[in-house]
């Protein structure tokens, strides 16, 4: 199939082989880039200064070698101080192993021999820039993950002290799970945020009902199954990560619809938010409350088997079963590389 350019790829072309420049120039026109030509190297960094939506620089290595080095390594390395995003393909008409290295080692993205194959140059040119892109959310996407991880369970926590710890565990009891029945490394990521942030929406709770010592009413109970709604609309931002906020939402239904908010059904909740599920209950029953001693190992194994293909997914259920009554909370922390929430994100 061949490769569509993203709107409107503005794009600076460095050759001088003028009747070379000028042909990419009109192809890559033609094809709904916006390209720039320029001929020489001085004219090309006088062209980088003034334009700051560059998304994508080709050149020649081969530009200025009376500078004593090519001057589209010299091009390349000015690009990267100016706009350290901005992808960069070198084109050349004596190829050598040594100048693409030399090349990939100041950071251009890719390198193409000459005579030049417009439409490879075109797929590549897309390739380079989607890629840049991707990265770029990426890291946005860590940045964000970051800031979530240190700034909002500090607050779920002081609005609700009595549950101090329980989202750092949380994840680290889901990332074991996760990586014990092979969930993929993209989808453990997300799910530990997830795991982070499923109590944000206790943030909307009042906080007597959230700290009150003794049971709580039948009206009291409806405000507190509001908490996963609340957190699906708080995390409404996180775009592109849609299924944390899915998974925020869904830790509190069953294996058998019993739960809230939706009473969903078995696998109508997907593997990572089951695991939360499990995780979740584990460290409740787990570490001791202002109303309740922790739970022995033999104690929480008989409930997880007990509740295999109730509340919990039958499968997962009992193999926190097994692994508990064997090994109690060090089944979860076997082979984890680290142990700890911040060493996760």
């Amino acid at each position: 199939m061949e490769a569509k350019a993203p709107e409107r790829i503005r794009v600076l072309i460095v050759d001088d082989e003028v009747e070379l420049g000028r042909s990419i120039q009109a192809y890559l026109a033609q094809e709904g880039f916006d390209p720039i030509y320029a001929s020489e190297l001085d004219s090309a960094l006088a062209i980088l200064d003034d334009d700051l939506d560059l998304d994508l620089l080709i050149t020649d290595i081969y530009l200025g070698q009376e500078t004593g080095k090519a001057g589209g390594h010299l091009l390349t390395e000015a690009a990267i101080q100016r706009s350290p995003s901005l992808p960069v393909i070198l084109l050349t008409g004596k190829p050598s192993m040594g100048a693409a290295l030399e090349g990939l080692r100041g950071h251009a993205d890719d390198f193409m021999t000459k005579p030049v194959n417009f439409a490879e140059l075109k797929r590549r040119a897309i390739g380079v820039v989607e890629n840049k892109l991707l990265r770029r959310r990426l890291d946005e996407l860590e940045e964000v993950n970051r800031m979530l991880s240190s700034i909002l369970p500090a607050a779920i926590e002081a609005k609700d002290p009595t549950t101090g710890g329980h989202s750092d565990r949380v994840v680290v009891y889901t990332d074991s799970l996760a990586r014990r029945v092979g969930v993929s490394a993209p989808q453990r990521r997300e799910l530990r945020l997830a795991a982070l942030l499923h109590d944000v929406g206790k943030i909307g709770i009042p906080e007597a009902i959230l700290t009150k010592k003794g049971p709580l009413t039948s009206e009291e109970r409806l405000v507190i199954q509001e908490h996963p709604g609340i957190g699906y609309r708080i995390l409404a931002p996180l775009e592109q990560q849609p299924h944390v906020r899915e998974w925020v939402y869904q830790h509190h239904e069953r294996w058998d619809g019993a739960g809230y908010p939706e009473g969903l059904i078995g696998e109508e909740v997907a593997l990572p938010g089951r695991i939360l599920i499990l995780a979740e209950v584990f460290d409740a029953l787990a570490t001791a409350r202002s109303y309740k001693k922790a739970w022995r190992k033999e104690k929480i194994a008989d409930f997880f088997e007990a509740e295999a293909g109730r509340h919990f997914d039958p499968e997962l259920g009992r193999i926190v079963a097994e692994g508990v009554r064997h090994e109690g909370v060090a089944f979860f922390q076997d082979g984890l590389e680290g142990g700890k929430q911040q060493d996760l994100f």
